[in-house]
């Protein structure tokens, strides 16, 4: 790559040298113009070394990039099926791994929510639930027979006199 910056550089010096060594630097009155032809060699009949040399510089550049152009078309084109193929592939990852994420966050925001309904009802009883019966009997009772009181009662009845002072 360096080489052929470097042609480049120096025939564009060589050319603009030689053109100007070419063309007078003032004519006088006196001077007939001269006269120009076109013939097939692109650089004259007569040529001067720096304008060939430039020339075959410029033909070398631009063969050299015509090949380069040419073998980076072939590469591409080898690696463009590769590249689309890696790139359906990760289209179809994407979208599996995102249904399963999907997924498996539906299913724990469910159990989740389970969970929380859970805990209510353990704290707080079911909504659909009567509430626990108050029960209610004299200290001097045994706890193991179990009557409930009438839902007219109070539900908390104070001890009578006697069992006060036994427990002080």
């Amino acid at each position: 790559m360096k080489m052929i910056k470097t042609l480049m550089i120096s025939s564009t010096i060589l050319a603009s040298m030689s053109l100007l060594a070419q063309t007078p630097l003032h004519q006088t009155a006196s001077s007939t113009p001269v006269s120009t032809h076109t013939t097939d060699v692109p650089y004259g009949d007569n040529p001067n070394i720096f304008k060939v040399l430039g020339h075959k510089a410029q033909q070398t550049a631009q063969s050299t990039a015509t090949k380069v152009d040419q073998a980076a078309q072939k590469g591409i084109e080898k690696i463009r099926p590769k590249v689309a193929n890696v790139w359906e592939e990760t289209k179809v990852l994407g979208t599996e791994t995102t249904a399963v994420a999907k997924e498996k966050s539906q299913h724990a925001a469910a159990t989740i929510n389970q969970k929380v309904n859970d805990a209510k009802v353990g704290i707080m009883g079911s909504p659909d639930q009567q509430p626990a019966p108050i029960v209610s009997h004299p200290l001097s009772q045994s706890s193991t027979e179990v009557t409930f009181a009438p839902e007219s009662a109070p539900a908390v009845q104070l001890p009578s006199s006697q069992n006060r002072s036994m427990t002080n």
